[in-house]
């Protein structure tokens, strides 16, 4: 099976993971076009950039795919707009990656075409989504090993924001996190790592640094960020709530999970409490075994692979 998947953007480079776990860890072929190569200073990993493809190019693509994977959009992705194509007559499915009111999705649902949903908080603007799917992260690549740190005194607390602006999804609680990690800089208790739009190989040669994590701790749910945290053996702090939790644990079975959960109202004083005991060493070390026993590569494309075949 070919699937050939689209993106006006990277996506947080979601879907070039998806295709190199299928094209390595399966039999079936996948190739990605991405339109917009990078956003900002954020760049990750391509396959086939669409401005450099010809419109011919293009079109021998559609043929080759037997299933095509849109990402965010369909029909009004800049591939169809700049060439004059329309969308090609193959199954197909449109897996969500942003909150329901960042892209208005009103296309997409008209469309007909079944729509994955995540499975983090997309799943509750979602309910009768016909696919919730992982996002993906190959735990066994280069990027997600690390050599052993010394211990230190004062722990990197590390803190990846997609943006510093928003009140939304994508800024993490920025302004709640990040005075608070500030005051402790300032302090000498920890030492303060803020990543942001810092191209992707960046930002993991930092995240291996890390001592403890801090993906969001305001809407419920996790990102792909806390992800490679955990991958890292890195301790990651979310706000996990209940239709989080019903989420994760239908699609992996697992009863207990690894992140360190807390709240806007108590993520102070479970930090310190961290900090003081000098426990991120042993919690990383249970979050690294959580995603080898739950995370695996072989696990995560056999959720696409699946879905690919019931399309």
């Amino acid at each position: 099976m070919n699937i050939l998947h689209l993106s006006d953007s990277t996506l947080s480079g979601s879907p070039i993971r998806i295709v190199d776990l299928i094209n390595k860890y399966s039999e079936h072929k996948a190739r990605h076009i991405v339109w917009d190569e990078k956003t900002g200073f954020r760049t990750f990993k391509t396959d086939l950039v669409g401005p450099k493809l010809a419109r011919e190019e293009i079109q021998s693509l559609f043929g080759w795919a037997d299933v095509i994977h849109y990402h965010n959009r369909w029909k009004r992705q800049k591939i169809f707009s700049t060439h004059h194509l329309e969308p090609p007559a193959k199954p197909s499915v449109i897996q969500v990656h942003s909150p329901r009111e960042t892209e208005g999705f009103y296309e997409e649902e008209k469309s007909g075409v079944p729509i994955a949903v995540i499975a983090q908080f997309h799943v509750r603007q979602w309910p009768t989504a016909s696919y919730i799917v992982p996002n993906v992260v190959d735990i066994y690549d280069s990027v997600y090993q690390r050599e052993a740190i010394a211990d230190r005194k004062i722990p990197v607390v590390s803190y990846a924001p997609s943006n510093c602006n928003s009140k939304g999804w994508d800024d993490k609680g920025y302004a709640v996190v990040a005075p608070f990690l500030k005051r402790l800089h300032l302090n000498n208790v920890v030492y303060y790592q803020l990543i942001n739009q810092k191209p992707h190989d960046v930002a993991m040669s930092l995240k291996r640094g890390a001592d403890i994590g801090i993906d969001e701790v305001v809407t419920g749910s996790y990102h792909l960020s806390s992800l490679e945290y955990l991958s890292l053996g890195v301790p990651c702090f979310a706000r996990i709530d209940d239709q989080t939790k019903k989420v994760l644990r239908d699609l992996t079975g697992a009863e207990d999970l690894p992140w360190i959960e807390a709240n806007k109202d108590n993520f102070q004083s479970t930090l310190l409490k961290i900090v003081r005991e000098k426990s991120w060493k042993q919690i990383g070390y249970a979050s690294r075994a959580w995603m080898e026993k739950f995370w695996r590569p072989e696990f995560l494309v056999s959720q696409y692979i699946e879905m690919y075949e019931d399309l």
